[in-house]
């Protein structure tokens, strides 16, 4: 007999349905449904329960550590330190009390036995003086000082080729040509009105210069704090290494002397070239502290400096060529019959005053 295609497919249909009572058990080689697969994991419809608990039933999270340092020292340390302080020769500097107790937990900490940490100790406050010198070398070789001790020269060496008395006399008595014309100072207005254009010129170059000065010297600050605190971590890598080594000289004098152990005699000696090399190291922090202190001197000398040009330039632009360039119009708007003995007493004044800033600029 032969079954036709919907026979066949119905016949299978027939035998995969699971029928009742005896039959009912699942065909163990019946296949899986079919699942796309994805890129994401397979998520539940149903949130998680989220439980509630009341607060004060979790208790509070403990440090991982507890802290060392303290920031205060008791009475009897504080006594041991100012003795050692003065002794030592440290008491140019007030010490803080946090800066007694780090220098107190230093002195314990430090380990001579160590090569490196001895060559290393306070190599951090030491590299503070290349920053230092470089910012220092950037304000005071920068070229807008020199800009504006150049430009303000110009200025002022251009006032000084006006001819007051010549001025004066036109208004009185008519010069002749070959006196105006083969003169080499400024005896008239058309010759004044190209002078200002020059000094115009050279005040705003002069005033750029001095815009960016006055900026830069704005970093001074910032070199006085770097350099105060070179100072101070000096100071305390100081102080504690000096009472570490105090103390290590003490033991090691009341420390018996083997002369047949050969290992105790070479450790002894190790120790005694460890303590000399860190008192080398200790002298040249203290030479390097010294340094420091010197160069609170010429921060403090750089920055006057700085400042009386910027205040001798914010004169000279703003209040003696405005006033100087105002009298001398004033001269030339004078007619033959007005009197110009007081304008001229105040003009010859102002060129006077010019004249004692050109010479202290130079």
């Amino acid at each position: 007999m032969v079954k036709t295609f919907h026979q066949v497919n119905d016949s299978k249909n027939i035998a995969s349905t699971p029928s009742t009572g005896e039959d009912s058990a699942v065909v163990l080689n019946a296949e899986p449904p079919f699942t796309p697969k994805t890129f994401h994991p397979k998520q539940s419809l149903k949130p998680p329960p989220v439980t509630t608990a009341p607060m004060d039933s979790t208790p509070a999270p403990k440090a991982l550590f507890q802290p060392t340092v303290q920031n205060s020292v008791d009475e009897s340390s504080r006594q041991w330190l100012e003795t050692a302080i003065a002794r030592l020769e440290l008491n140019d500097y007030q010490f803080a009390d946090t800066e007694l107790s780090r220098a107190n937990l230093l002195q314990t900490t430090i380990q001579l036995h160590d090569s490196s940490y001895v060559t290393d100790y306070g190599a951090e406050a030491s590299q503070l003086s290349e920053s230092i010198l470089n910012q220092l070398n950037t304000v005071t070789r920068s070229d807008y000082a020199d800009g504006v001790r150049k430009y303000l020269g110009l200025i002022l060496e251009a006032t000084q080729k006006v001819d007051i008395d010549a001025i004066s006399n036109s208004n009185t008595h008519n010069p002749s040509f070959f006196n105006r014309f083969f003169s080499s100072s400024v005896n008239n207005k058309a010759r004044f009105m190209e002078l200002e254009r020059d000094i115009k010129s050279n005040v705003t170059f002069c005033q750029n210069r001095l815009n960016q000065l006055k900026k830069n010297q704005q970093l001074f600050a910032e070199l006085f704090q770097k350099n105060d605190q070179q100072f101070r971590s000096l100071t305390i890598y100081l102080l504690a290494g000096q009472l570490r080594l105090e103390k290590e000289q003490e033991l090691l004098q009341q420390q018996p002397v083997e002369s047949q152990n050969l290992f105790a005699q070479q450790a002894l000696l190790d120790k005694k070239d460890n303590l000399a090399r860190f008192e080398r190291r200790l002298q040249t922090l203290k030479i390097l502290r010294h340094t420091v202190l010197l160069r609170m001197g010429q921060l403090r000398l750089e920055q006057k400096n700085t400042l009386t040009l910027i205040d001798h330039a914010n004169e000279t632009l703003n209040l003696v060529i405005p006033a100087w360039r105002q009298q001398i119009l004033a001269l030339f708007s004078l007619s033959p019959n007005d009197s110009v003995s007081e304008l001229y007493q105040q003009l010859a004044t102002t060129q006077q005053t010019l004249h004692q800033k050109l010479l202290s600029l130079n």
